[in-house]
């Protein structure tokens, strides 16, 4: 009898904390890492993949609701800097200068990797030239090269159009710092809103090469994606001339030989145990990662078991 008093006394003093720690200071109930509401900031370029993370979660965790607002990853840093939105999904870690807004304020938002994702570069079928050398992308992007008979002298094409998915996005972001590294960015160079208008400008320009998340373009089981490959073509690139190119796909993601790869993290500047906790972790376990997997990203978390095949 003593011991069951103990364990109801204990078990009620448990409940009883765990219902304080999910109220704020007016006993207001806040989310909890399975359940409540919270919206989150996501770079437009993983709107495929999120969505279909966020569709799982939500259906294991009924009591759960997360609201995705698809943005720039420059409005996205914006807002968690403004502590507008506690969650964001993007390409990049948070900069020095950034992670003190929060250092200032004792704590250091938890920055997890969730999946590796590509640049990559879309032409339309008029283009007969699909691969190009490292070199030859830098020069296209610093506006070097500006006619496409420079690339290819039999090019009946005109003048090199280049667009991006938006101004503030993390494509241009590391497009400039990646690509670049230093160089200044065409002057001929525009943005639209979204990888899907870049998809669909290139799809109509025969002079277009368009820049954007491979994440648009890799779920090949997904019927508009199958839709924009048919309308586009997609670039392979080679270290130099003379050498194997490849495109921005799982596989060259995960053996090095694309070379313009990058990481997604989520960032949670939630300073307790909420949902962003528990969206993080879900990504970034077994599930999650089997969903990037399937979508035709690079898990960041669990192994990939890679078949090599000859290339002829």
């Amino acid at each position: 009898m003593q011991r069951s008093a103990i364990f109801i006394f204990l078990s009620s003093l448990f409940l009883l904390n765990a219902c304080e720690e999910n109220k704020d200071k007016s006993g207001k109930v806040i989310d909890t890492p399975t359940t409540g509401a919270i919206r989150i900031m996501v770079d437009e370029g993983y709107a495929p993949i999120i969505e279909s993370c966020i569709d799982v979660f939500d259906s294991i965790y009924r009591q759960a609701k997360i609201e995705p607002v698809y943005t720039s990853e420059g409005e996205a840093v914006n807002a968690i800097l403004r502590d507008s939105i506690q969650v964001i999904i993007i390409s990049r870690k948070l900069t020095d200068q950034e992670l003190k807004f929060f250092q200032q304020r004792g704590f250091t938002p938890p920055i997890t990797p969730i999946a590796h994702d590509a640049v990559a570069f879309l032409l339309n079928p008029a283009n007969p030239d699909t691969i190009f050398t490292m070199a030859q992308m830098k020069d296209l992007l610093a506006g070097k090269i500006t006619k496409w008979n420079q690339v290819n002298p039999a090019s009946k094409l005109g003048d090199v159009r280049i667009v991006f998915d938006n101004p503030l996005s993390g494509t241009l972001t590391y497009v400039k710092d990646s690509i670049l590294t230093g160089a200044a960015l065409s002057s001929s160079a525009s943005a639209l809103k979204t990888n899907a208008e870049v998809i669909d400008y290139v799809s109509k320009n025969k002079n277009a090469i368009g820049i954007i998340s491979a994440n648009w373009i890799s779920d090949t089981d997904d019927r508009g994606v199958q839709k924009f490959r048919r309308e586009i073509r997609i670039a392979d690139i080679a270290p130099k001339a003379g050498a194997t190119g490849y495109g921005p796909y799982q596989a060259y993601l995960a053996t090095g030989d694309y070379p313009y790869k990058r990481t997604v993290y989520i960032i949670n500047a939630q300073a307790r145990k909420g949902l962003g906790l528990g969206f993080a972790s879900f990504l970034a376990g077994d599930q999650g990662q089997r969903i990037v997997l399937k979508d035709g990203l690079l898990p960041a978390q669990a192994p990939t078991r890679l078949i090599k095949a000859s290339r002829e």
